[in-house]
């Protein structure tokens, strides 16, 4: 985000040095953040216990009020770290808040992480492992297991949607031209390396040099969906992506705080995906139009089916003339987005957080990562 005169956007953080040198100090980790000051202190205490972790951890939160950063200065104060602790109060955004991250960190192998995953032991050094052994430099990023949908039966939806061939059946993180990708629902655990055509954003690693050509797309504004599918479409160009089943972590859904109601986000999930297909799959024909559409409508009766059965939960209602909305916007008035050349967007003024040992004046630091 620049300013008018073309300057980088300043922000404000503060920073925690680690108390030892266990860590890899080759990666670093981000997370973004917001109104979660539970979840991602229980983030950060669970990264204490683990054998192998990153030697910078940078929080961009992207909360209007101040709860996530006390949260984390009291926990950060009452702890001996084995990594750099990096708080960045960000303006709000996905996409934004991990450009940010981009920005204030310069270590080789970057990790991002949903403040509600919580990896495994071996998790940052089976990803680590993967771009070691890349001696080619051609694996560009590395996708987690995630372990919720191990052995997990196939939802009701999904079941539809492959009985009435809306989604094609293949690979799970197969990317097919009629804009779906597989699931990784019922899919076992397994060892090694898989090539893939999608990654997870909030389970996911990046060589350094991807982020020379690209940046994550602004044209997902707010609580972002699909974002982490345009991005993997756009690196794929240029770059390997692969799943490791070796890194392991737990996304956890419970809490919706922070994510947007029915309508907006029925909305947001047509137009974005609209927005992808049609940016990614130029070669898309008669039958993969036919399976867009139809998924979208199965999608629509899916819902406002479950409202008529559980009419106290007006979350099926919204959402339902949320996906149709979106469906007649996208028709009307396609969406469509120009990146911008990849560059240096922010810069942060840090503050060295303050603890009982330490002086109270703070000394500043200015990052020009």
């Amino acid at each position: 985000m620049m300013n008018s005169t073309g300057a980088l956007c300043r922000l404000s953080g503060w920073r925690k040095p680690s108390d030892d040198s266990a860590a890899f100090s080759d990666c670093t980790l981000i997370v973004p953040t917001y109104r979660r000051p539970k979840e991602i202190v229980a983030l950060l205490n669970l990264l204490t216990t683990l054998p192998d972790v990153p030697g910078e951890v940078v929080v961009v939160d992207g909360s209007p009020e101040d709860s996530v950063n006390k949260s984390i200065s009291e926990w950060a104060n009452a702890q001996r770290l084995q990594f750099d602790l990096v708080y960045v109060k960000s303006p709000p955004g996905l996409t934004r808040q991990r450009n940010v991250g981009l920005d204030v960190c310069s270590r080789s192998f970057i990790f991002f992480l949903d403040d509600d995953c919580l990896p495994e032991p071996g998790y940052f050094g089976s990803i680590r492992q993967v771009f070691a052994e890349d001696v080619r430099s051609e694996i560009g990023a590395v996708r987690g297991f995630l372990t919720n949908g191990i052995n997990k039966p196939l939802t009701l939806l999904w079941r539809l949607r492959y009985a009435l061939k809306f989604v094609p059946r293949g690979e799970p993180g197969q990317y097919h031209a009629c804009g779906t990708s597989g699931t990784w629902d019922s899919v076992p655990r397994f060892n090694g390396v898989r090539k893939i055509d999608v990654l997870a954003g909030g389970a996911s690693a990046y060589r350094r040099e991807v982020f020379q050509k690209h940046r994550f797309s602004e044209f997902f504004y707010g609580y972002a969906q699909g974002e982490d599918l345009e991005m993997s479409r756009r690196i794929a160009r240029d770059w390997k992506l692969v799943i490791c089943g070796d890194a392991l972590v737990d996304h956890h859904h419970q809490d919706t705080g922070g994510r947007p109601s029915g309508f907006p986000r029925g909305r947001m999930a047509v137009r974005n995906r609209y927005f992808i297909w049609k940016r990614h799959s130029p070669e898309a024909g008669m039958m993969d139009c036919i399976r867009f559409w139809g998924d979208h409508l199965l999608i629509f009766c899916y819902y406002l089916l479950g409202f008529c059965r559980h009419p106290s939960q007006g979350y099926y209602l919204s959402y339902t003339f949320g996906t149709l909305y979106g469906a007649i916007e996208s028709l009307i008035t396609p969406p469509h987005y120009e990146e911008p050349p990849a560059k240096k967007e922010f810069e942060v003024c840090f503050t060295e957080l303050k603890t009982k040992t330490r002086s109270d004046s703070a000394e500043s630091l200015c990052a020009q990562a």
